[in-house]
Formats: C-alpha cells, sequence, structure tokens
C-alpha cells in the first residue's frame, strides 16, 4: 500500500513531528523607503558570516561581531506583512532550523535576481530558530495578526561573480510586481513553505515617489 508524503511525515515523528500546517495567510501591510543606516537592528560591514547559522550569544563568546560597523547610506524598502502564525514559535515546534524570506519578480520568476535580505523581522528584533525574541514571551500577542517586516534592495549593480551572478536592477528607474515567500528547514529534508505575498509595483512606486 502507498503512503502519501504527509501521512509518511505523520509516521516519523522522530524527525520532525506530524506537520499539520503551513503558514498560509500572510498577507502583505505597507511598504515605506527606508535607510539602510537608519536601520538599527541590520547588521552592518564586518558581522560575523555565521550570524544566522550561530546563536549570537555564541559568536559574542567567539569573539565574531554580531552586528558589525557603522552602515553607509543605502536605499532600501520596507516591507510590513501580517499573519497570525508565530513564525518563531511555529519553526521551534516543528524542529526547524531556518527561517527565511525569499524575493523575486513575480512576473518572470525563472530570472534569479536577489531582491531581498532573508532576515524577517519583528518590532526590532530579527527572527531566527537560534534567537530568544519577545514573540514567544509576549502573551497579548495569541491569536491576533502579528506584523513582521523584511527589506528588499532598490538597486543592485551587476556583479557577475556572484554564483548565481547577480543582475542590476533600479525599481526607482522600473518598479515591477515583486512576489515574496518565507521558507525554512532541517538537515534532514524536510522544509516548509508558506503562501505567496504580493507587492505590487505601483506601491513599490508610491513609495519610491515616482510619476
Amino acid at each position: 500500500m502507498k503512503l502519501g508524503f504527509l501521512t509518511i511525515l505523520c509516521l516519523v515523528p522522530l524527525f520532525s513531528g506530524c506537520i499539520e500546517h503551513h503558514p498560509d495567510d500572510l498577507a502583505y501591510a505597507s511598504i515605506q523607503s527606508v535607510d539602510w543606516q537608519d536601520q538599527t537592528e541590520m547588521p552592518g560591514p564586518g558581522a560575523s558570516s555565521l550570524s544566522g547559522l550561530v546563536d549570537s550569544t555564541t559568536l559574542a563568546l567567539m569573539g565574531d561581531s554580531v552586528m558589525g560597523g557603522d552602515k553607509p547610506s543605502r536605499p532600501l524598502l520596507k516591507v510590513e506583512f501580517t499573519s497570525v502564525e508565530n513564525l518563531p514559535r511555529f519553526v521551534k515546534e516543528q524542529n526547524y532550523a531556518s527561517l527565511g524570506a525569499h524575493a523575486y519578480y513575480c512576473d518572470h520568476p525563472e530570472e534569479g535576481t536577489r531582491l531581498s535580505f532573508t532576515t524577517i523581522y519583528w518590532r526590532g528584533h530579527r527572527l531566527s530558530p537560534l534567537e530568544r525574541d519577545g514573540i514567544q514571551r509576549d502573551p497579548q500577542i495569541s491569536n491576533k495578526k502579528i506584523t513582521y517586516y523584511i527589506y528588499l534592495d532598490v538597486k543592485v549593480d551587476d556583479r557577475p561573480k556572484d554564483i548565481p551572478p547577480q543582475l542590476a536592477f533600479d525599481f526607482r528607474r522600473k518598479p515591477e510586481n515583486v512576489c515574496f515567500y518565507l521558507s525554512g528547514g532541517n538537515n534532514i529534508g524536510f522544509g516548509f513553505k508558506s503562501n505567496i505575498v504580493v507587492i505590487p509595483k505601483d506601491k513599490i512606486a508610491d513609495a519610491l515617489r515616482i510619476d
């Protein structure tokens, strides 16, 4: 008898538990233009390359910089979205070791241009399965929509030596519809992917005050 994928997952709680749902109610909320140097929760140049893979306490004990140095001016887009899902709790309960955002052009997703930073934030906290965060300790947050946010680049130059090569874009010259989703997983191959959220190009244009 053949078993479906979900059934198989439910039969191996030793690995990841029975996954009853994935975050599927993510919804676009707002967008605004900001500057990298003013975003205190974002790391700067010289931050440890192990950030996100090793918790900040361990990084500090290793002598690695968690936040790096002063950040230069760099235009970004701060995108807020909502969900009733407590994301850090979700990834912790499912034994996932990662949580990140992935953005792409809605109209030509095959183009592998990196549009966003992977980190997800909540009220100035960088969310990670490795870090302790305020969401899990706030009893007022239960059963209410939580507002999270991510950052998109506004302009990036060609970087042909990147793997895969990074293609240039500038939303100030050509805003486009951007889609993003959240995903995570563990080292034995199990993971999740949220529903897809659309950031309309007219909202991007408005945030950047493009006529």
